[in-house]
């Protein structure tokens, strides 16, 4: 249902993944005991008990995935999920931001949880930062906390994504953020409630269920990946730390490069978000890891 849908991706507006995995590597090792390793370190449990572990029991190591998508876009997967949505200890921006200033190129972060649940947190070459969406994750204490994205202030609060407001991006890309304007979905959900209504026991409105009870940004997720990645090799990637260990394999068929890190000292893996077990939907069940 739509209510367990998650998913966690960052894009950069360059295709060179040398590049790309050279400018990680040097934000990422400026922090004090951060470095880059070769190899995985072994795991004491069986893969499936990983699969489950919360963050706070995962081997202590961060991992970053690039992967070539459409239109001169790399695709970035990390574990912790939002690695580079925070900020290194000091710093006075997130390291998304530091890393689009240092190569030179646009970057963006969207963030799916829950139903309606979105965060778009764009970062230009030139340092600028712009989050819209709803931050009201599990592990909110406050109203205030609402308002902001680790330690970035929203600039859009309780508002529902409708457009890159930063970044001048092709029109297919603006056209996915408003895929809610698709008159077939106003359609649908429509038939449904006439469903509902009128003959409940009705096959089709078991079909249309999965349509219409996907959340808001989870449309838009879907819509993105058409764009960014029609052939899905990693925007469904959705657990990157389980997926080096179980399928290294198919993660290099699909041209993924991997880059490894011991944290710095200050790394205090903690669940920042609380994500449920994820059923596979109909976009992505043929080629989600």
């Amino acid at each position: 249902m739509f209510d367990r849908y998650w998913n966690f991706t960052t894009c950069i507006r360059s295709d060179n993944l040398a590049a790309n995995a050279q400018a990680v590597t040097r934000i990422l090792q400026q922090e004090e005991g951060c470095r880059r390793i070769t190899h995985l370190p072994e795991i004491n449990c069986e893969l499936e008990q990983l699969h489950n572990l919360p963050a706070s029991e995962r081997p202590r190591l961060w991992v970053v995935s690039l992967c070539r998508g459409i239109g001169g876009w790399t695709i970035v997967k990390t574990w912790p999920n939002e690695l580079l949505c925070s900020r290194a200890l000091c710093a006075s921006r997130p390291r998304l931001s530091a890393l689009a200033i240092q190569l030179g190129h646009d970057t963006f972060h969207f963030r799916v949880t829950r139903d309606i649940n979105g965060i778009l947190l764009e970062a230009n070459a030139a340092g600028g930062i712009f989050i819209s969406g709803w931050s009201d994750y599990e592990g909110t204490n406050s109203f205030d906390e609402t308002h902001q994205f680790y330690d970035e202030q929203i600039d859009a609060p309780d508002e529902l994504i409708s457009k890159f407001s930063l970044l001048e991006v092709p029109q297919s890309m603006q056209a996915a953020m408003r895929v809610h304007e698709d008159p077939e979905i106003a359609f649908f959900e429509a038939e449904y409630e006439r469903l509902r209504v009128e003959n409940p026991n009705s096959e089709l409105l078991f079909d249309l269920m999965d349509l219409v009870y996907k959340g808001y940004a989870e449309h838009i997720d879907h819509a993105l990946a058409l764009v960014i990645d029609k052939s899905k090799s990693c925007w469904y990637l959705r657990d990157l730390l389980y997926s080096v260990y179980a399928e290294p394999q198919r993660l290099e068929d699909k041209g993924v490069q991997l880059l490894y890190f011991q944290p710095p000292i200050t790394y205090n893996p903690h669940p920042v978000i609380k994500l449920p077990p994820l059923p596979l939907s109909s976009d992505d069940e043929d080629e989600s890891f």
